[in-house]
C-alpha cells in the first residue's frame, strides 16, 4: 500500500470505531434489549484495502460488541468497493437500527409541554466569556455532544469548539431532542469521568436523563478536577 492508502485506511478504521461506539451508546441509552439483536455489519470504501483490513474491522466489531453488548451477536460482516462513493470515502450500515424502546415518560402538566417543534435550541455558557448555541432539530436519533477533533459529520451543531480546553476531550455526552424533550444519555468513552446532568450522575447503563429548562452539565475526573457548563433550553418561537 501506498502512504497515501495507509492514512485512508487509518482514518476509515478510526471512523469505523467511532460508528461502532456509537451505535452500542445508543442501544443501551434506548432500552433496546441487546439479546435480541443479530447485527450484520457492511463497510463500503471508494478504494480497496489491504489484506489486513477485514481483520482489523473484525476486531474492532467484536471488541465493542462483546464489552458493551455482550449478549448480541455479529452475525455477518462484508465488505465492498464503490469508486464513485463521494467523500470520505466509505460508509458503514450497522442493522438493525439501534433505535430506541418505547419507555413511558412522567407526565407534565399541559401548560409545561411546548409544541413539538422543529428546532430546540441548548445554550451553553460557562464561566463570564464562553457561550454556545446548538440547535437541535426534532429527530429521534442521538447526537454527540462535546469538544472533539477529527472531521465533522451531520452532528457538528452540537460539536463544541477546540478553544474550549476546559472540556474533556471526546463524546462523553449523547443528547436527543425528539418532540419536546431532550434527553441526556452517558457514552462509554473515557470512563475516568464522571458526569452529571442538574447534579444527578449519568451512567452508560441506558438511563437517561430529561433537561429542564435550565441547569447544569458538571465533568469531574479522578483527581477531583472538574468543570461546570451552564445550560438554558428554549424552543422555536419562545417556548420551553
Amino acid at each position: 500500500m501506498s502512504t497515501a492508502d495507509a492514512r485512508f485506511e487509518r482514518a476509515v478504521l478510526d471512523a469505523f470505531r467511532r460508528a461502532v461506539g456509537r451505535y452500542c451508546t445508543i442501544v443501551n441509552a434506548g432500552g433496546l434489549d441487546p439479546g435480541s439483536l443479530r447485527i450484520s455489519v457492511s463497510v463500503l470504501t471508494r478504494t480497496p484495502m489491504s489484506r489486513e483490513f477485514g481483520g482489523k474491522v473484525h476486531r474492532i466489531v467484536h471488541q465493542h460488541i462483546d464489552a458493551q453488548l455482550p449478549r448480541a451477536r455479529v452475525v455477518s460482516v462484508g465488505f465492498a468497493v464503490d469508486p464513485a462513493l463521494p467523500d470520505p470515502g466509505h460508509e458503514f450500515l450497522i442493522q438493525p437500527p439501534a433505535r430506541p424502546a418505547p419507555k413511558q415518560t412522567m407526565p407534565l402538566a399541559s401548560t409545561e409541554l411546548p409544541p413539538v417543534v422543529a428546532t430546540a435550541h441548548l445554550t451553553l455558557r460557562y464561566g463570564a466569556d464562553f457561550r454556545w448555541v446548538c440547535h437541535l432539530a426534532s429527530a429521534p436519533a442521538w447526537v454527540p455532544l462535546g469538544r472533539w477533533t477529527g472531521r465533522a459529520g451531520p452532528d457538528a451543531s452540537v460539536r463544541l469548539p477546540k478553544y474550549a480546553t476546559f472540556l474533556p476531550r471526546g463524546e462523553l455526552l449523547y443528547l436527543r431532542h425528539d418532540g419536546h424533550r431532550v434527553e441526556f444519555a452517558r457514552s462509554r468513552i473515557r470512563p475516568d469521568y464522571l458526569v452529571t446532568i442538574d447534579g444527578t450522575p449519568l451512567h452508560p447503563d441506558g438511563r437517561l436523563i430529561q433537561a429542564g429548562p435550565a441547569g447544569s452539565i458538571g465533568y469531574t475526573d479522578g483527581t477531583a478536577s472538574s468543570t461546570l457548563l451552564d445550560y438554558h433550553l428554549a424552543w422555536e418561537g419562545g417556548h420551553g
